[in-house]
C-alpha cells in the first residue's frame, strides 16, 4: 500500500495526465519520425544517399535516364502519376527508393553507379572501395563481383520498374502507422491493467514488471507488423512484374541472380557475415525483408503457378 503523503506523482491525477498527454506526443512523433522523412524531408533523405565523384554529384546519363523512362512506361504510368517520380544516382551497388507517390512530395529512385557500367572495362577498380579496403580484383570475391556489376538493359529497367512500383504503394503510411498503432496499443493495455488490477497502490517493481512485459509485446507485435507489411510489398511488387510478360520474367530472374551473387562477392572480400552464404541479408531473428533467394525462385518458376491462378480467378 501507498503510505499517506508519499503518493508518488503519476498515481495522482494531474500525473496520469501528464503521461497521457506525454504518449500522445510520443505517437504524434512516431508518425511524423516515419513519415515526415518521406515526404516534408524528401530533399534531405535524397542527400544522403547521393553518390558523388571528385566533389560533384553524380548526374544521371542520358542513357539511364532512357532506361528509367523505360521502366515508366513499361508500367504503363498515367502522365500524372509520371510527375511524382524521378530518378537520382546512389552510391553502391543496390537501386533504391525514398518517398511515395502517392504523397505530393513525390518519391526518388535511386540508381547505383555501377547501372552505367556497359563492360567490366568500365568498372572503377582503382577508386573502388569494399568495406573501406581496394578490392582484391584477382581473388575468388573480386572476380565474382565483377562478373555480376555489369546488368544488362533489361536488368537494370527491371530493378528501376520494381522501385517505381514500390514508391506507387501505400507501403510509406502503413509503416508509419504501424509503429504509431502498437504504441498506443501497448500504452493503452498498461494503463487499462493499472486501473483493473489497481496496480497504482502495488509496489513500484511489480508496475516496472508489467511495464515490461507489455513493452516487451508491444515491440514483438511491432516487429511483426513492420516485417510482414515489408514482405507483403516486396511480394506483391513481384506479382504485378510476373504479369507484364515473360521477357519480364526473365529480367527478373537474371537481375535477382547478380544481386545474389554480388552479395556473396561482398561476403567473401569482407569477410563480414552481413549476408549469408547463398546471397541473403542476414537477419538473424527478425526477417526485415522478403528474402533474395526467395525472390528470384518467384521468377524461376513460382509465377507460373501465380499466372495460372489468375487466368482461373
Amino acid at each position: 500500500m501507498v503510505k499517506p503523503g508519499r503518493i508518488p506523482f503519476f498515481i495522482t491525477e494531474t500525473g496520469r495526465r501528464v503521461a497521457l498527454y506525454g504518449s500522445t506526443t510520443l505517437a504524434v512523433g512516431l508518425f511524423a519520425g516515419h513519415y515526415l522523412p518521406h515526404t516534408i524531408g524528401i530533399g534531405y533523405f535524397k542527400e544522403l544517399f547521393q553518390a558523388y565523384k571528385n566533389g560533384q554529384e553524380r548526374q544521371v546519363s542520358e542513357k539511364l535516364q532512357q532506361r528509367f523512362n523505360r521502366a515508366i512506361q513499361l508500367l504503363d504510368l498515367s502522365e500524372h502519376e509520371r510527375k511524382y517520380v524521378s530518378p537520382f544516382m546512389v552510391y553502391g551497388f543496390d537501386v533504391f527508393n525514398a518517398g511515395s507517390m502517392k504523397a505530393r512530395y513525390g518519391g526518388v529512385v535511386g540508381i547505383p553507379i555501377n547501372f552505367d557500367y556497359d563492360s567490366p572495362a568500365d568498372i572503377e577498380k582503382t577508386d573502388m572501395l569494399i568495406g573501406n579496403r581496394k578490392v582484391d580484383w584477382s581473388s575468388v570475391g573480386g572476380k565474382l563481383l565483377e562478373e555480376c556489376l555489369v546488368l544488362s538493359e533489361d536488368e537494370q529497367v527491371f530493378g528501376m520498374a520494381r522501385e517505381v512500383l514500390t514508391l506507387n504503394t501505400n507501403k510509406r503510411l502503413i509503416q508509419a502507422v504501424i509503429p504509431t498503432f502498437t504504441w498506443v496499443f501497448t500504452y493503452s493495455t498498461a494503463s487499462l491493467i493499472n486501473q483493473k488490477c489497481n496496480f497504482y497502490v502495488r509496489p513500484l517493481s511489480l508496475r516496472l514488471m508489467l511495464y515490461t512485459i507489455c513493452g516487451i509485446f508491444g515491440f514483438g507485435l511491432y516487429s511483426f507488423s513492420q516485417d510482414m507489411s515489408e514482405i507483403y510489398f516486396d511480394t506483391d511488387v513481384d506479382k504485378q512484374l510476373a504479369q507484364l510478360g515473360p521477357d519480364v520474367v526473365d529480367a527478373g530472374v537474371r537481375f535477382y541472380d547478380k544481386v545474389l551473387k554480388k552479395n556473396v562477392a561482398v561476403r567473401k572480400l569482407t569477410g563480414d557475415d552481413y549476408y549469408t552464404a547463398k546471397g541473403n541479408v542476414n537477419y538473424m531473428i527478425r526477417q526485415k525483408a522478403a528474402p533474395l533467394t526467395v525472390r528470384k525462385e518467384f521468377f524461376v518458376s513460382g509465377y507460373k503457378e501465380f499466372i495460372d491462378e489468375k487466368k482461373k480467378s
